[in-house]
């Protein structure tokens, strides 16, 4: 169910976080109305509002270090799939001091930028996306160039190159599969809604004497809360999602 929030359509995943997090604080205020009518409520509170600040904190440094976590692996990402793109860019240009070959490599080029628009994109947003299966057509590029007749000083500094930003157009992708397998630990999500619950209960607790200031706070911390964990799980998957990092670096460079 966690893992799911990371590729799920951002207003289903809206509506979950939010219910999830109303629910909680929904339970918590149906707990104050109960221990009240039983004549419990004063062993509930009010307790001191102070209470309430170290709660929080603890609540936005656990949101801090999740969101410092997924924004790495996004741009982590997004720098992935920009080298590549800079590397196959590269290819195409360098094979210009070799015109028999440079069709045929830009032939490959571009079936190979289509491939990865079309299968490896869609299973990286499914999280189902293997480094088992090699790019069979840059493998085929890194063939031809490392077999390229070289004549000259310059073709053969061009040969250099081309086998150089092939290997970084390799590993560029062999990173952005990897990171496209990125996601919230479960037990961290839990831990996370586990202690806003519990932010909830003290918040519910510190008005415990007044219900309708305790319904109007409780709405108002837990919108926020819901608000936190909505950014934070809809970046979870750096290719899935609202927010998913598209293939168009790739489509610019793909030759025509």
């Amino acid at each position: 169910m966690i893992a799911w929030l990371g590729h799920a359509p951002l207003p289903v995943l809206v509506l979950t976080v939010f219910v999830a997090v109303y629910l909680a604080a929904a339970l918590v205020l149906a707990g104050l109305w109960l221990a009240r009518g039983r004549g419990h409520s004063g062993s509930l509170g009010p307790l001191s509002p102070g209470l309430l600040s170290p709660m929080g904190l603890i609540f936005g440094l656990l949101v801090g270090f999740l969101v410092a976590d997924v924004w790495a692996d996004r741009d982590d990402a997004a720098a992935a799939v920009s080298r590549e793109a800079s590397a196959l860019r590269d290819v195409d240009l360098l094979m210009g001091a070799f015109p028999e070959q440079r069709t045929e490599v830009r032939r490959l080029l571009a079936e190979q930028i289509d491939q990865y628009v079309s299968v490896e994109w869609p299973e990286m947003a499914d999280g189902d996306a293997t480094l088992t299966v090699a790019p069979a057509r840059l493998v085929a590029v890194q063939a031809v160039a490392l077999s390229l007749p070289v004549q000259t000083e310059g073709q053969r500094v061009a040969q250099d190159r081309v086998v150089t930003a092939v290997d970084q157009a390799l590993e560029s992708r062999r990173t952005r599969l990897v990171l496209s397998g990125s996601a919230i630990d479960p037990l961290r999500l839990t831990a996370l809604y586990l202690v806003a619950l519990t932010t909830l209960a003290a918040m519910g607790c510190i008005h415990a004497d007044r219900l309708r200031r305790a319904g109007v706070s409780l709405a108002l911390l837990a919108t926020a809360m819901a608000l936190a964990l909505t950014l934070l799980c809809a970046q979870a998957a750096p290719f899935a999602g609202y927010f998913a990092i598209d293939p168009e670096l790739l489509l610019q460079v793909r030759p025509p």
